[in-house]
Order: structure tokens, then C-alpha cells, then sequence
């Protein structure tokens, strides 16, 4: 993974605070810094103004914005904990009940609650598994990507299958734009970052984002406690 830059923050924060329609209206979310490690060592917790973001009252009373230093954001429920890793492959941060860092600097799984926002640049590192997303969800608008990343030779043809995952149930809302949900004790868009299968289901998004650089993707885990499961289409819309 690689440590921040202008283009990485300018992308993100575009990304994952997108506008909306106009006649949803803006409510005033806590702000809350989330600590990292990585390439070049550890980041302190950013600090920051509350966030505006386009969700109903009752769902931004009960959620808090947590971003890094790179502007690298989600939505999730208040009270919770966070931390990120970064290199130069991207950046990943978790939010969790519990504190995340470990699971994160061992690359372990979260086995519980928790929301997970990934960011693979397809300008570096983060190409293998730019690609690898895209061969899944976009395959023909990134049919000449994907096979120059597999004429490299670094990883096997087979290491990009094509096609979703099978147990996944996905809506394109617009071309780089898909929304999943990986059902309970399921393999698939939601298992394939930090979380690990369980008897909940993940709702997320996946976005790619194209720059000079290559395409950058993005994508969003969300798993709640069953009392705030109704809070995932709001945190899965700001992340839109």
C-alpha cells in the first residue's frame, strides 16, 4: 500500500460523499478521526467539524462520519472505533464495536459488526485487485484493464474470475455503480475485503472511479447489529 497523496484525498472525498438529489435534505453528523499505520509509519487521528451529509434525521442521530487523514470516510454508528492501514496498494479502514487495529495490522478478519471501506489504486499495487473487482462487476467497460493486468504475467488468468459472485445479490445504479448484498454465511462481495462470513448478511457498494492514473475502486462492507440493521442503506448511500 501506498502512503497518501493530493490525488488519492481529492478522489475519495468526491467518492464517498457524492452528491445527491436535491430534495434530500442535509443533516449535521459528529465527526470522528480514525488513527493508521503503514509504509511510512503511523498516523495520528485527524481532528474535524461536524459533517453534512444528505440522510434522514432519525438515521444522523444515530451515526457518526469516521475519516482519515486522507479524507477517506464512512458513515457508522456512534460510539464505535476505528482504524486504518495504508501502502502502496491503497488504504483500508475499519469501524468497528470493537477496536479494529489489531485485526487490521495482523490482516486478520472482523468476525463481528463493523463497517469496512477499501480503496485499491489501479495506478500502482492496488491494480491486481482493481482488476479482479472489475472482472466481476464491469467486466466489458474494463475489458482492456483487466487484460493488460493479466498479460503482466505477475498472477495467473484464473486469479480474475469473471462474473459475480454467485450467492450475491447486486443492483447497478448507474455504470461504475453496483450495491450488493452478500446473503448470511455467504462467500462474496462482502467477504472479500476484512469481513468474515457469519449468520448476518453484509449490504455494501462497489464504485470505480477513473483518473489519468488508472481506475480507482472503492468498496463498502456493512454489517450491523440487528437493533441498527435499518441504519445500512443510509451509510451505504452516503458512501455512494
Amino acid at each position: 500500500m501506498r502512503a497518501s497523496s493530493s490525488r488519492f484525498a481529492a478522489a475519495a472525498a468526491l467518492t464517498l460523499l457524492a452528491a445527491v438529489p436535491a430534495f434530500a435534505a442535509e443533516q449535521s453528523v459528529p465527526f470522528v478521526g480514525c488513527a493508521g499505520d503503514g509504509q511510512t509509519g503511523p498516523v495520528a487521528a485527524p481532528k474535524g467539524a461536524a459533517k453534512a451529509v444528505a440522510i434522514d434525521a432519525a438515521a444522523a442521530s444515530q451515526l457518526a462520519y469516521y475519516a482519515t487523514d486522507q479524507d477517506l470516510g464512512a458513515l457508522a454508528p456512534r460510539g464505535w472505533k476505528c482504524f486504518f492501514f495504508y501502502g502502496s496498494s491503497g488504504a483500508i479502514l475499519a469501524i468497528a464495536a470493537t477496536d479494529p487495529s489489531k485485526a487490521l495490522e495482523a490482516q486478520a478478519p472482523l468476525t463481528g459488526d463493523a463497517v469496512v471501506l477499501t480503496y485499491d489504486d489501479g495506478g500502482a499495487s492496488g491494480r491486481f485487485d482493481v482488476a479482479r473487482y472489475a472482472a466481476r462487476l464491469f467486466p466489458q467497460l474494463y475489458q482492456a484493464f483487466i487484460a493488460g493486468v493479466i498479460a503482466e504475467g505477475i498472477e495467473p488468468k484464473d486469479s480474475f474470475p469473471a462474473g459475480p459472485y454467485p450467492a450475491d445479490k447486486l443492483t447497478y445504479k448507474a455504470q461504475r455503480l453496483v450495491e450488493f448484498v452478500t446473503p448470511a454465511n455467504s462467500d462474496g462481495l462482502g467477504t472479500s475485503s476484512l469481513l468474515k462470513k457469519n449468520a448476518a448478511p453484509i449490504s455494501g457498494m462497489a464504485k470505480i472511479v477513473d483518473s489519468p492514473d488508472g481506475p480507482q475502486l472503492y468498496l463498502l462492507g456493512v454489517r450491523l447489529p440487528a437493533k441498527q440493521a435499518n441504519l445500512a442503506p443510509a451509510i451505504v448511500a452516503a458512501g455512494e
